[in-house]
Order: structure tokens, then C-alpha cells, then sequence
């Protein structure tokens, strides 16, 4: 695991390629050499390319909201992605993100397998820091934002299972969304059913006592749709616990989520109510440090299971959203709120939570017809609150102990933002937006005494963000440039987490700041073949890095570093090797560097930033005839630094994984749809994720040996 010579002799310079390390230089060659020859004998020459002209269906181009308004994909002068329809759910679990991101360029999961802690998603290294949940990207679940005003985002009220679509803005934008806004990813449930009443009912079950049940309810009846669903997931996992050496994991979690939503036409406009619930229970088996992992161990952490370490989440969230015409504007209003109550026992401490929240967005668009095309401009406001009651305990066993820390921590963001999309000339449009974020963070520090004084106080934190895109239209091809601003605030966690156990807000980390310029090109080679290609350069001031302490093993503190630098490429291309055979392959590079940072007398300049794979390469080959599917898909990682001295290494891997089934058998009104899959069909020995700067070398997370689900999804409409 300390091979950081051979890491560290790595200097990149500019945007070329690293060197493969070895542990990930075969397998991405024999994949590169496999996909190569596949487009080479079943590419544009195939019987696929030479169908005749008449049989040639155009498709309806695809239309994304990414940008807060309906755009072509194909004319947007920044680099984005959709999933859309079975690709999200045929053959999948249900139970983790990375099912519905596996095939997104420049998206990257680190699914941890640890409920408790979430799943860690990044964009070309926006995220890679988080401890638990999502950082650094905005997200939003059916039109509602999962994000807070603070930055920090959950997901264990998402309904995977049930997802329709997703979207993904890789690259800055804050001038568009605001703090936290390193990338955006859109999630939306599947469209309700067309005719009056449709129920679905599923189940999966499979290896590591994977269980997930769900039943849903949609229709459409006159000027109204609707979608209901109940979900309960139960995950026992595979860590052993090292204090009791019978058969019961210390990684056991069980989750419930309701979610719904409504659909109508009010006032010449659509109406859009939704609503979600979650119920989570999850222990928290930590890290590994290199000496337990190299042996192949995948016990749980000791100390966690003498400190009771888990999560018990109870949240509900709601929203509403109007979008409709207004005397010759068009008009999109919505709100939402969130209420979440936390009971939450870390090894070196009892956090319990109450947290209330919410927002409004008021925007106004409108559209003009130019010689060249059509322009359309939009404006408006935001504002968003959030309230945490925080209580932290001495963790005695994972019961709570002696109180301290009891205070009151609010947030409040407001807003304002513009954006024009205007035609240039014929084939030329441009993109621009602008948007000032300011937030208030205020801490009232509610224990206090003689010898514990009062640390209440206030943050105040700016940002002015800009981006301007262009994209020209080269028939067949589109080729792309942009320039944006980054702003990233430390979230209330990060602000209140401070080594001296103070209460208030750490007064020395200020927000993360950073410009990032991209260029590209997206289009079509004939015969089915589809690309997309993405240079892109970041530059950031003040990157927030975390770090442990021994007083307080496996609790994250924060601290800004002097700059980084973010650089790579991504590349993308699928295409139809034959009319029951299509391939599809994703690579994504980013050549992630510290360029000033030093700490304690260490210089880390030049080293790589923590948490990021420089390399990953996937590929999924698919295959289907009639009702029926199979596909085999490889997911190929580079080594992960994980610590800022880059002496501690989780290796490089390759995982294959298959699935298969009937994504519909119909009889009459009776949809059936059975499938099969089996994961790290080679069973490797790999860290699916890192602890960046954990305390004691426990930096690494080991993730599931070979296993297996079967699943069964059950329909019946009514017409």
C-alpha cells in the first residue's frame, strides 16, 4: 500500500495522460484493444451501417432542463449527459446510485456499501472530499433541491428504483445554481403511467442479505397524473464484526422511502406537487488500515463496534413548482422544506440533530425570434434557510454521555441570477449567465460556563459568478467552448467540526473559489456511432481538504489549502454493432494537483489531491433479442491517493459485472419482467473507496467480494 515513490514520480505536466500504473495498465489495454476491434469489424462497415436508407428512423432530438430552461443537447455549449427509460433500472438492484451513474463520462461513484455514510459522487473531482453524503455538486430530485443552502446534500430519500431519467452538468456552475454548484446532476422519477391506473409491484433479493421490496401506483386521468411508491431496502452487507465471531455483520441497514407525486394543469400552467419520506437505520462499520486490508480482511473497524457507530435518520420533504405563461413572459415559481431528525454516534461522539429548512425560486424568461434563431433570456431571485438544533455527547458504547456542545446554527442564502441564450449568427449561439449568492451563518452557543465561554458568533460569505459558452453547429457535429466561475462555501458540519472542540464556526475557512475553461466536441459518425469528447482546466483558490486528529479518530476536520489545479479529458462513444448489439465505452481522465499547499513543514505542492483516480475506463457490451437482454459491463480504476502526502495508495482494479432477464413479458393487461445478475464476476480484492487523511492509516474501504440478485417486477394496468 506505500508505494509513493512510484506515484510521486508522476509529474504531469499540462493536460497530458499519466502513465497507467501497472496494477491498471493491462486491463485498460485489453479493454482499449477489445472495444477497438469490436468498432473496427462491427463499426460503420458492418450490416448495422449498410441498412438502407428508407429503414432509417430520425429520432426527435433530446431536450435538457439542465440549464434551468429546455435546450437541444446537442446545441449546448457545455458539457452534459442523460440517462433515460430502462438503461436506469433493467436488470438493477435499485438499491445504489452507481447503477443509475455507471455510464456517465466524468460522473464517478464511490459506492462505499455503508449506508450510513452515502455513497461519495464527484465531478472531474468536485465531491472527491466528502465524508459523508455529496458535496460540491448541486442536486435536485424531481424539480426539488437535495442540496442545501449550506451545500451539503443526502440522497437517502431517493427512490433509485423508480427513477425515469437523469441528467448531468459536468463542469462549474454556480453562475446557473449557485454555492456547491462543481457540477449538477438532475434526478427525475419515471413518467406515470398514460392510462387510467397502473400497479407495480417488485422484489430483488441476493447475496449479503440484499433485500429490496417496492410497490408503486401511477395513471393519468383527464388534466392529472400522479405517482406514488413505497420502498423498503434491507442490507446486512459483508462486514464481519471482530468482536462477535458469529454470523451477524456490523454493516446491517434498513431503509424505508415513500415518495410521490402529482402532476396538473392550473392557470394555463403545470402544477407539480411532490413529496418524499425516509426512514434509515444503518451501523457504520469504518475503515481499514492497510495492515487488516492487505490481508484480506473485511471485518469492522474495532473501535466503531465498541462505540456503536450507526445513523438513524427520519426525514420528510416536500415541494411545489408552478411553470406557465404570464402576459407574454413565461413564469416559474417553486418552494420547498425539509424536516430531518439525526441520531447519529461517531467514535468520538453522539451527534443529534434537528434540522428544518427550505427555500423559493421566482424566475422569469422570455423568448424572441431572431434572423438567426430564437433568444431567450431569464431572471429572477432565490432565497433558502436552513436551521440545525445541534446536540453532541461523549459517546459512551454508543449511548450518549456528558453534553458538549449545544448550539443553534442557521443559514440564510439569497440570490439574484440572469441568463441569455442568444442566436449569434445561423450556426453560432452563445450562452451567458451571472448570478451574486450571499449567505449568513450564524452559531448561538447555548453551553456555556465559567470555564466554557460563549462562542456564538457570525459568517458572512460572498460570491459573484459568471459563465459564457458558445456552441457551433457543424451539421453532423457540434463543437463547443465555455468559461465559468466556481463558488464553494464550507457547509455548517464543516464550519462547527473544529480540533479545539470549540463551539461557534471555525473563523479561518473561507469559501473555495475557482475558474474553469472547457472545450469540446459531441456528434454523430454515421452508422449509429455517437461521441462526445470534453477538454477541460480548473484552477481553484482556497480548496477546502479534510483531516483527522488522534483526540477525535474518524471525525473530519477542514482546512483551505493555498491552490490546486483540476485538468483532464473525457470521452464517450456508443454505438450498434448489430440490430440485437450495441457497445458502449466511457473514459475519463483528471490530473488533480495541489500547486501551493503546505501544513506542519510539509510542502505537498506538485502532489496529487486526494480521493481521485487519475484514470477510469468503462465499457458495457449489450445484447438483446425480442423481450429479452444481457449485458456484460467493466469498470477499469487507476490507484487513489489517499492521503495529501500521497504515501498511502489504494490500488488500481478492474470489476466485471453481468446481468440479464426479460425487461417485459406482456399478457394482456399483466407486464412481467424477471432478471439475474452477478457482480465482480472475478472476484477481485479492491478498496471501493478511501478515507482521505483518516487518522492512523485507516484509509481504506473494502468492497464485496463475487455476488449475485435475482429480482422479479410484477405489473397490471388498467386501460
Amino acid at each position: 500500500m506505500s508505494r509513493s515513490p512510484h506515484f510521486t514520480a508522476d509529474r504531469t505536466p499540462a493536460l497530458a495522460v499519466a502513465p497507467l500504473r501497472a496494477g491498471t495498465r493491462k486491463p485498460l489495454r485489453a479493454l482499449a484493444v477489445l472495444a477497438g476491434t469490436a468498432l473496427m469489424v462491427f463499426g460503420p462497415g458492418t450490416a448495422h451501417a449498410q441498412t438502407e436508407a428508407e429503414d432509417t428512423v430520425e429520432l426527435a432530438p433530446i431536450v435538457v432542463t439542465v440549464l434551468r430552461s429546455p435546450v437541444r443537447l446537442d446545441r449546448l455549449p457545455f458539457s452534459a449527459s442523460v440517462l433515460a427509460g430502462s438503461v436506469l433500472s433493467e436488470g438493477n438492484t435499485g438499491l445504489f446510485i452507481e447503477e443509475a451513474l455507471h455510464s456517465l463520462p466524468g460522473v464517478r461513484v464511490q459506492n462505499r456499501y455503508n449506508p450510513a455514510m452515502g455513497e461519495r459522487i464527484s465531478i472531474r473531482g468536485f465531491g472527491a472530499r466528502a465524508q459523508f453524503g455529496v458535496r460540491g455538486i448541486k442536486i435536485l430530485v424531481d424539480g426539488i433541491p437535495a442540496t442545501l443552502p449550506d451545500g451539503q446534500t443526502t440522497l437517502d430519500h431517493l427512490d433509485i428504483g423508480s427513477l425515469g431519467r437523469v441528467e448531468a452538468l459536468r463542469g462549474p456552475a454556480a453562475a446557473l445554481y449557485g454555492n456547491g454548484a462543481g457540477g449538477v446532476i438532475l434526478f427525475e422519477s419515471a413518467t406515470p403511467y398514460a392510462g387510467p391506473y397502473s400497479q407495480q409491484a417488485s422484489v430483488v433479493a441476493g447475496s449479503d442479505g440484499l433485500l429490496r421490496l417496492q410497490a408503486t401506483g401511477s395513471g393519468t386521468a383527464d388534466n392529472l397524473a400522479f405517482r406514488a411508491s413505497v420502498a423498503q431496502h434491507q442490507f446486512d452487507g459483508y462486514r464481519n464484526n471482530p468482536l462477535d465471531m458469529g454470523d451477524d455483520p456490523y454493516s446491517r441497514a434498513t431503509r424505508t422511502t415513500v415518495n410521490a407525486g402529482v402532476t396538473s394543469s392550473v392557470g394555463g400552467g403545470l402544477l407539480r406537487v411532490q413529496l418524499s419520506g425516509l426512514d434509515l437505520d444503518a451501523l457504520n462499520a469504518g475503515s481499514l488500515p492497510a495492515a487488516l486490508f492487505d490481508e484480506g480482511s473485511n471485518e469492522a473497524w474495532g473501535f466503531n463496534v465498541r462505540r456503536g457507530t450507526r445513523k438513524y435518520v427520519r426525514q420528510g420533504q416536500a415541494g411545489v413548482s408552478w411553470q406557465g405563461p404570464m402576459g407574454g413572459l413565461e413564469g416559474t415559481f417553486s418552494a420547498y422544506g425539509v424536516r430531518r431528525e439525526l441520531d447519529n454516534p461517531i467514535p468520538s461522539a453522539v451527534i443529534d440533530l434537528d434540522r428544518n429548512g427550505g427555500g423559493v425560486r421566482a424566475a422569469l424568461a422570455r423568448e424572441w425570434e431572431t434572423a438567426s434563431g430564437v433568444g431567450r433570456i431569464d431572471f429572477g431571485m432565490e432565497g433558502e434557510v436552513m436551521s440545525d438544533a445541534r446536540l453532541n455527547f461523549r459517546n459512551d458504547g454508543g449511548e450518549s454521555g456528558a453534553l458538549t456542545l449545544d448550539q443553534q446554527e442557521r443559514v440564510r442564502a439569497a440570490a439574484l441570477f440572469g441568463q441569455f441564450r442568444v442566436p449569434v449568427a445561423v450556426r453560432l449561439d452563445a450562452v451567458g449567465a451571472v448570478r451574486f449568492d450571499h449567505f449568513n451563518f450564524r452559531a448561538d452557543d447555548n453551553f456555556t460556563a465559567a470555564d466554557n465561554p460563549d462562542d456564538s458568533g457570525t459568517r458572512g460569505m460572498s460570491g459573484l459568478s459568471p459563465s459564457l459558452g458558445f456552441h457551433l453547429d457543424l451539421g453532423s457535429h457540434g463543437l463547443f467552448a465555455s468559461v465559468a466561475r466556481s463558488f464553494e462555501t464550507p457547509t455548517t458540519t464543516e464550519l462547527a467540526n473544529q480540533p479545539n472542540r470549540a463551539g461557534g464556526f471555525n473563523p479561518d475557512l473561507e469559501p473555495q473559489r475557482g475558474w474553469t475553461v472547457e472545450g469540446g466536441l459531441r456528434g454523430d459518425l454515421g452508422g449509429g456511432v455517437a461521441y462526445d469528447l470534453a477538454a477541460f482546466s480548473s484552477n481553484l483558490t482556497n480548496q477546502l481538504v479534510p483531516f483527522e486528529v488522534p483526540s477525535a479518530p474518524s471525525r473530519r476536520f477542514y482546512r483551505n489549502v493555498g491552490r490546486s489545479r483540476l485538468r483532464g479529458f473525457e470521452a464517450s462513444a456508443r454505438t450498434a454493432l448489430s440490430s440485437s448489439l450495441s457497445v458502449r465505452l466511457t473514459y475519463g481522465y483528471v490530473d488533480a494537483r495541489f500547486t501551493e499547499f503546505s501544513v506542519g513543514g510539509n510542502d505537498f505542492a506538485d502532489n496529487r489531491i486526494p480521493g481521485i483516480a487519475p484514470h477510469r475506463l468503462e465499457a458495457g457490451l449489450r445484447a438483446h433479442r425480442g423481450p429479452w437482454f444481457g449485458e456484460l459491463r467493466l469498470e477499469a480504476r487507476d490507484d487513489v491517493p489517499a492521503n495529501d502526502a500521497n504515501d498511502a495508495i489504494a490500488d488500481s482494479f478492474t470489476l466485471v459485472n453481468l446481468r440479464f432477464g426479460a425487461s417485459e413479458i406482456a399478457a394482456g393487461t399483466l407486464r412481467l419482467s424477471p432478471f439475474v445478475g452477478i457482480t465482480n464476476l472475478t472476484n477481485v480484492r479492491y478498496a471501493t473507496s478511501v478515507v482521505v487523511n483518516a487518522f492512523g492509516g485507516r484509509f481504506f474501504e473494502p468492497g464485496p467480494d463475487r455476488g449475485g440478485y435475482l429480482g422479479l417486477s410484477l405489473a397490471v394496468d388498467r386501460r
